[in-house]
């Protein structure tokens, strides 16, 4: 008897190392796109990371897996989590849909009477790793992923609730959103306008200690500011007895606008 059931038991372990071992799922795809062209992802978690090459084209390389990889429906919500690429070589999108997997755990008024204690699920990860053409116009709209991005020169607009970004090397622009996410970036050089707002977040820039920019802040009174750089500090309200921050560095240049309204932010000379 005894034996028998340490028997059920490595078969049931068995069972379920099996779901966790093919919990993810894998594909590789490249598609044209000129050097002026325009690249779009819209991802909900896992990582994104962008470097960039000499080609007129995207590889694009992506790995789904399970959040959760010791359920049963594990291998089922990888299969349904749907990767679509759209596009021609003027203009790439890439879009993570989950919409066949929200579908197979959709609960009508019915299920919740005769199982109402049954677990939520939750989304599997997809992580994207991606080569560029450097010059291409970078979009991102994203929740909660990990984004790296390297050596790019172009004009990148970035969305993210409260993801970790890394940035490196950056020349050109950026229009950067997050609620409470953790970014960092470092330019290699400011040519053009930027801007950067969060809530209650925290952002690191890195500029070069020669570059020439003027810097424009909107900040509220619990905002944490600090700036290797000399800026001025000018008062807005006596009441609350808050600052916004005016200057010219190195005498002037492309404006870099900071709004914040309980967020950590600090500039960095590199």
């Amino acid at each position: 008897m005894r034996q028998s059931c340490i028997f059920l038991a490595l078969l049931i372990f068995a069972g379920v190392s099996g779901v966790s071992a093919q919990a993810s799922r894998e594909l590789n795809k490249t598609v044209a796109l000129r050097p002026d062209g325009r690249l779009t992802i819209d991802n909900y978690k896992g990582s994104i990371t962008i470097t960039s090459h000499d080609k007129p084209q995207v590889d694009i390389y992506v790995k789904i897996e399970s959040d959760d990889p010791d359920t049963w429906d594990a291998e089922r919500d990888i299969e349904n989590t749907q990767i679509k690429i759209d596009g021609g070589e003027d203009g790439v999108t890439i879009r993570t849909d989950y919409k066949k997997v929200k579908r197979h755990h959709f609960r009508n008024f019915w299920d919740w009477i005769t199982d109402p204690f049954e677990s939520s699920y939750t989304l599997p990860f997809v992580h994207y790793t991606i080569a560029m053409p450097a010059t291409a116009d970078l979009r991102i709209k994203d929740y909660k992923s990990e984004i790296r991005i390297s050596d790019m020169k172009t004009d990148l607009i970035l969305n993210t609730y409260k993801g970790q970004v890394e940035i490196k090397n950056l020349i050109g622009s950026i229009d950067l959103e997050t609620y409470k996410g953790d970014v960092r970036v470092s330019f290699g050089g400011i040519n053009k306008d930027s801007r950067f707002e969060t809530y209650k977040g925290k952002i690191l820039i890195g500029i070069p200690k020669d570059s020439g920019f003027e810097l424009r802040t909107d900040f509220e009174r619990r905002v944490d500011f600090a700036s290797d750089f000399d800026v001025s500090a000018v008062e807005r309200g006596r009441k609350h007895r808050y600052s916004d921050y005016r200057g010219k560095i190195n005498g002037g240049g492309p404006m870099l606008e900071l709004q914040s309204k309980k967020g950590n932010i600090r500039l960095k000379e590199e």
